[in-house]
């Protein structure tokens, strides 16, 4: 039987309370480094990548072992604490920070609408429960020399930032993210924000270290961000890996979308049920990657 380990009830009013838990080890470190390998190596080769674009969105279609990873579970079990059975995974992305990197600045994301207007995320339930989780798994140590993650906890019940509001930096067709000089891939996130004035104090923030195959879970509506790569030779590098449940429609009423530089078109993407069933029938869902493998479930 596989192991499926799930949230205690102390973790879980820990993460209610904070809107993060974690880290966990889901994976040895021998076996982190060799899948860093493997990802590092098929990143490669884009022909069977979904989308052409700088972010590597979504390469679980076309690298087996981020197909294998999105479902692993030690990260689903966790996940069903907190969001129930019936689980879409929607989106996958590579976070790299290479030495001297700058830091990635606080922000705070709801229904990932900052990109360029619209909203990617729509609940049918209530809006007031999480109703998105992000996995962020370490494939390399992550510390505060080489760019860890840090939280501030229990932001996630207050909104410090607005994505509906109108900004300068990032919705510009012409932008360019591989090259945008900000703290937010390509976006100036302090535009968002509510109190222009507000910033946190040292002393509110939690960073998280994390050792290779470990990962943290939190809502996006946490604020997060992480610290600069201090070192000379240390990547840092992590996958996020990111679940709503299925009343959530991804993308609504879109075929395609603009973020970070690059177009999405949509014709060849869909969720994948990580977990239980999809009785909405919201989301276009994908059974099989794009080698033509079963996502496991």
């Amino acid at each position: 039987m596989i192991d499926c380990p799930t949230l205690t009830e102390k973790e879980i009013i820990s993460f209610h309370k904070n809107g993060f838990i974690g880290p966990f080890t889901i994976y040895s470190p021998a076996e982190a480094k060799y899948l860093l390998a493997e990802i590092r190596k098929k990143n490669q080769n884009k022909e069977k990548a979904i989308f052409e674009n700088n972010v590597n969105y979504d390469r679980h279609f076309d690298i087996p072992e981020l197909a294998e990873h999105i479902a692993h579970p030690g990260i689903v079990g966790r996940l069903k604490s907190i969001l129930a059975q019936n689980i879409l995974c929607w989106r996958t992305e590579f976070f790299p920070k290479f030495p001297g990197a700058k830091a990635t600045e606080w922000h705070q994301v709801f229904d990932y609408s900052y990109a360029n207007g619209q909203a990617m995320l729509l609940p049918t339930g209530n809006t007031q429960d999480i109703f998105d989780l992000t996995v962020w798994t370490a494939f390399t140590e992550a510390t505060r020399e080489n760019g860890c993650m840090k939280f501030i906890p229990g932001t996630h019940t207050r909104k410090y930032y607005d994505e509906q509001q109108s900004i300068k930096i990032g919705r510009d067709r012409k932008y360019q993210s591989v090259i945008a000089d900000t703290g937010f891939y390509g976006y100036d996130f302090s535009e968002f924000k509510i109190e222009k004035d507000w910033e946190p104090e040292e002393e509110e923030y939690t960073p998280i270290e994390m050792e290779p195959g470990q990962c943290i879970i939190f809502t996006s509506r946490c604020v997060h961000a992480s610290y600069p790569n201090k070192t000379k030779k240390s990547t840092r590098f992590a996958i996020s890996s990111r679940y709503v449940p299925t009343h959530v429609k991804v993308y609504p009423g879109q075929d395609s979308f603009y973020a970070h530089g690059s177009r999405f078109d949509l014709a060849d993407y869909g969720c994948v049920l990580v977990s239980g069933e999809d009785s909405y029938h919201y989301n276009k869902l994908r059974a099989l990657d794009n080698q033509n493998e079963p996502f496991l479930k």
